[in-house]
């Protein structure tokens, strides 16, 4: 099981025009010139319900902090005559509407996708139709915490490692199918993007990457506004980021975005940056803290962490000369055991074949106890320190073993996928000394 605490926080500042009644000059065209500050706290959990399958749930806590100046066409401030019927000085915040997902993996290769699917729960505050209230000259509200509908979300992943380098990339789109129960309908909301991590040793891992973020207009009884509210927009982010493994359980996180592109219809809005600051820590199995999150203002905290399930139970190897070798993730050194053939046995949670490797290996330990010792090194994630010191620079997969014979020589190297192991196992047989 995973859980990771994020902040995402931005400063936004909006302009639209207006017609209104400004105090000594009567009605005369405005401009609402709106900053915000918009905060958001994202407890995320995941548990993985098998070695392929997974399910996650993120509930998001908004606060916005909101102020307002009205403009004459010259840029002076003016009073209105109802000052705080569309916009107030003001603090709105709540839970936002949570999302539960649920997801598929699979390995293909030196490439790990992910598939998920699921909805966004209303439980968010929405807010009666500002325009109509508007019209009436009543006092209303255009910030909305929630949708007031089920939405559903579909999202897929993929990423490869190579070296100390991965590389990853992802799609997301939130549908909003139906209005809620006071005519609104919130826009569709889309995302992708890659981005390309570099590990700097153990603890530490940098990356950088882009993102494209869109959303449709909302719609009030059917209708788009014409003179505020979301009415579609487009960014395109420049982020970058850094990760700390502080241990192998937790890690902490913290990424800056830019924009680079943004256009927002009938509108100037100007975000100046999206800064994220996230902690994680995972429990339950070996897992390591995972660190590689495509988090923003808009993608809902959709997790890039694997989601295996690290719940690990090993053949019975009691009385073998069979060890765990460093921490799951860890770079290791190989070191034989004198005078017996060693196997370096690298594995993974969520990796079948390495189940039916694993028993092979113990029975051939129990059968020559006093000639064979077996190190087990879990290699966690394709994109973890092992795995780039041992595997990919040979473009290895898993499982994948090293046998040194008595004198510490390397006398059989191989990977294998399901198909090959019984010649695996014979080869290594036929390795072992005779007594």
């Amino acid at each position: 099981m995973a859980l990771r605490l994020a902040w995402v926080g931005t400063y936004v500042q909006t302009q639209h025009d207006d017609h209104d009644d400004v105090e000594g000059r009567g009605p005369i065209d405005i401009v609402h010139d709106q900053q915000l500050l918009v905060g958001e706290v994202r407890a995320f959990a995941a548990v993985g319900l098998t070695r392929r399958f997974s399910a996650s749930l993120m509930v998001p806590v908004r606060v916005v902090d909101t102020s307002i100046r009205y403009l004459d066409r010259a840029g002076a401030e003016v009073m209105l005559a109802r000052p705080d019927l569309h916009h107030r000085n003001e603090v709105v915040s709540g839970i936002a509407d949570p999302m539960l997902l649920g997801s598929a993996s699979l390995t293909a290769g030196a490439w790990r996708v992910t598939a998920r699917a699921g909805i966004t729960i209303p439980i968010g505050r929405t807010e009666e139709n500002p325009f109509a209230l508007g019209d009436l000259g009543l006092r209303h509200q255009h910030i909305q915490l929630g949708t007031g509908t089920v939405n559903p979300v579909v999202a897929a992943e993929a990423a490869r490692a190579w070296g100390m380098w991965r590389f990853g990339t992802y799609a997301l789109s939130q549908q909003v199918v139906y209005d809620n129960a006071k005519g609104y309908r919130a826009g569709d909301r889309y995302a992708a993007g890659v981005a390309l991590q570099r590990r700097l040793g153990a603890a530490w891992s940098v990356r950088g990457g882009i993102d494209a973020l869109g959303e449709s207009p909302e719609r009030w009884g059917g209708a788009v506004p014409t003179d505020d509210g979301n009415r579609g927009r487009f960014d395109l982010i420049f982020g970058a980021g850094a990760t700390w493994a502080a241990s192998r359980r937790v890690g902490i996180d913290l990424a800056v975005k830019v924009p680079a592109i943004t256009h927002a219809v009938g509108g100037q809005l100007a975000i100046p940056a999206i800064v994220e600051v996230g902690a994680s820590w995972s429990f339950g199995g070996k897992r390591a803290a995972a660190g590689h999150h495509h988090d923003d203002d808009h993608d809902d905290d959709h997790d890039h962490g694997h989601g295996h399930d690290r719940v690990v139970e090993h053949v019975d190897a009691a009385g073998l000369d069979v060890a765990d070798v460093g921490r799951p993730g860890e770079a290791v050194e190989l070191v034989p055991v004198p005078g017996k053939l060693t196997i370096f046995d690298f594995w993974a949670a969520w990796c079948e074949p390495c189940k039916k490797l694993e028993p092979a290996l113990v029975e051939l330990a129990r059968a020559h106890p006093q000639l064979v010792a077996i190190r087990r090194i879990d290699a966690a994630d394709w994109d973890s320190a092992a795995v780039a010191q041992h595997l990919t620079p040979k473009g290895f997969g898993l499982p994948h073993v090293k046998v040194f014979d008595g004198r510490g020589v390397l006398v059989l190297e191989r990977s294998s996928d399901a198909s090959g192991l019984d010649k695996l196992i014979a080869d290594i047989r036929a390795l072992v000394p005779a007594k």
